[in-house]
């Protein structure tokens, strides 16, 4: 039996340790789940980095509307009292049956999403075009680069080999391949009817 959510933390860490730009990442605050692809095709969400705080660094936050307060809130998540500040969904089977590389720049591109403070919230690139700057395909040149980059530096891939196979070929060698599913926070509202002085 392959334990997928291990494997992915050992290559998230090994990351972490060899390429410079993502330094500030505390991989013990990020949670890997798999969720369920509908296709196990390519087409479609290969992975999503969910953000445990909203932009103003908090559990919640409010917003006005004309005489109306909403207030949004999550909640905050604890394992083994460290607190999570990302979770990490790999869409399966689809993302494991991506090419080798397309896989570790899926990698790359999402853990480039986590703020260079690593404080639950998402990086900021561009006043105007937030998360991936005014050129998707200057993003996409700048994590092939890194991807280029880790696979030079690292002394030895054994870690990387799971990443190699397809699905099918992933349970044939290890007889199942165990998921972590990890539900996506529920984001509670509340309405309120704010009075304003005359």
């Amino acid at each position: 039996m392959l334990d997928l959510a291990d494997h992915l933390r050992h290559v998230i860490e090994d990351i972490v340790r060899e390429v410079p730009v993502f330094s500030h990442i505390d991989p013990n605050r990020i949670l890997i789940s798999s969720a369920k692809a509908r296709t196990s095709t390519s087409d479609g969400t290969w992975a999503e980095l969910f953000p445990m705080k909203y932009e103003n660094g908090h559990y919640s936050f409010r917003m006005r509307r004309g005489r109306w307060v909403y207030v949004f809130k999550t909640n905050k998540l604890t394992v083994k009292r460290k607190e999570i500040l990302y979770i990490l969904y790999f869409y399966m089977p689809r993302f494991q049956n991506l090419s080798f590389f397309q896989k570790m720049e899926t990698i790359f591109h999402e853990l480039y999403h986590v703020s260079v403070e690593c404080d639950g919230k998402l990086r900021h690139m561009h006043p105007r075009f937030l998360f991936h700057g005014p050129s998707m395909r200057q993003y996409d040149h700048m994590i092939r680069y890194w991807v280029r980059y880790y696979l030079r530096v690292i002394s030895q891939d054994r870690h990387l080999q799971f990443l190699q196979d397809g699905f099918s070929k992933l349970r044939e060698k290890h007889g199942s391949v165990q998921f972590e599913v990890i539900p996506q926070p529920r984001e509670m509202m509340r309405v309120m009817a704010s009075r304003k002085k005359r």
